[in-house]
């Protein structure tokens, strides 16, 4: 029994020296880690066949220029790259661009188009509804004509040896509409270069 008084000094002892040893120690710190999200393996994602991917440039400078006549009213502005014309008139904008193939077919870029002025996709079998056929530089091309709920386009779509020209004039409905004689007169004047023949 006379122990016990002595142990409980060394019992008292050791906790007042382990409460001073814990003073000179850092405060305890703690973190939030954010739960961890499930991976999700996305499909990667199909090519853009109308983005200009590395060497279409070139690709384009290849296809030679073009020959139009500038119809009247409209204001012809600087091509670049795959561009190999772009026009003016009002606030609508015709482009001319080329591709080598014929990126993914009529249908995939006329849907394309659609997309562009909030239409959606159509099936082949409609196609006949917004297309006609047309000449352009002695070859056969598909005379486009999409209304959409503000903007329109109205072009063609050329295929001519191993490479697609794509005509479009896009802008506001009433603008394009009004436009559609002028643009028929360029697609009559272009001369593109043929070495097939």
């Amino acid at each position: 029994m006379s122990h016990c008084p002595h142990r409980i000094f060394l019992g008292l002892s050791f906790v007042a020296l382990l409460a001073l040893t814990a003073c000179d120690q850092a405060a305890v710190k703690s973190y939030t880690i954010p739960k961890e999200q499930p991976v999700v393996k996305s499909e990667p994602a199909e090519p853009n066949p109308m983005r200009p991917l590395s060497g279409m440039a070139e690709q384009a400078a290849a296809a030679g220029e073009l020959e139009y006549t500038v119809p009247a009213g409209w204001r012809q502005l600087p091509a670049s790259g795959i561009r190999k014309a772009t026009l003016q008139v009002e606030d609508a904008e015709l482009s001319v661009l080329v591709f080598p193939g014929d990126v993914g077919g009529e249908l995939a870029n006329i849907n394309r188009w659609r997309e562009q002025i909030g239409l959606a996709a159509v099936e082949e079998s409609a196609l006949a509804t917004i297309t006609r056929a047309l000449t352009i530089s002695q070859h056969p091309a598909s005379y486009v004509d999409l209304i959409g709920p503000e903007k329109s386009i109205k072009g063609a779509i050329l295929p001519f040896h191993g490479r697609t020209w794509f005509f479009k004039l896009l802008g506001p409905s009433d603008s394009v509409q009004a436009n559609e004689a002028g643009l028929l007169e360029f697609l009559d004047s272009v001369q593109l270069p043929d070495n097939a023949h």
